[in-house]
């Protein structure tokens, strides 16, 4: 006989058409930046939806969240909601709840509810280290301890090595020949 009562309610939240899938008890959003809101349509579902954050124990009132959400599109994300005198996420807590409602005029024409859940403090972590600057070019002429001239370097003092004379030489009697 038990049978019967969760086929029968199974039916009856399939057949009630908009299904909040995340936020969710297992998983909730963070009080900062913007949160996923996801959820499931059927084909019969009006196309468009205003969504609203709730929570009676640490809220004063519901906030809405968004206007005219396309159903269609199946995932949105949600920006801190701005009430004029406050602008963020309410504080951390649990008991949050969104519905999906009908009109911004009507919040209590709820086509859907999420189950509630918890709104965490992000684990924000600033860095008081400067971050090292990496040079957009390497320096043609640099100096090497104890290290001889090489062919693309001349070294800062003393007479030109052999290989060094060599390579230039044959630099400088290519340049005519470029424009020939």
């Amino acid at each position: 006989m038990r049978f019967f009562p969760v086929a029968l309610l199974a039916f009856a939240s399939s057949a009630l058409g908009y299904t909040i899938l995340f936020p969710n008890e297992a998983e909730g959003w963070t009080d900062q930046g913007p949160q996923v809101l996801t959820w499931h349509r059927e084909a019969d579902d009006r196309l468009n939806f205003t969504v609203v954050l709730s929570n009676p124990g640490l809220m004063g009132e519901d906030q809405i969240l968004a206007a005219l959400v396309d159903g269609t599109l199946l995932n949105t994300t949600m920006n801190p909601p701005d009430s004029g005198s406050t602008t963020g996420w309410p504080s951390p807590g649990s008991g949050y709840i969104v519905r999906l409602v009908a009109e911004t005029t009507n919040v209590t024409g709820v086509l859907a509810q999420s189950t509630a859940f918890e709104i965490e403090e992000a684990n924000i972590t600033t860095s008081t280290r400067t971050p090292t600057r990496r040079p957009t070019s390497t320096p043609i002429n640099t100096e090497q301890p104890d290290a001889a001239a090489t062919d693309d370097t001349l070294p800062t003092s003393g007479a030109l090595s052999g290989s060094t004379i060599s390579a230039a030489a044959v630099a400088f009697a290519m340049v005519p020949a470029l424009f020939l």
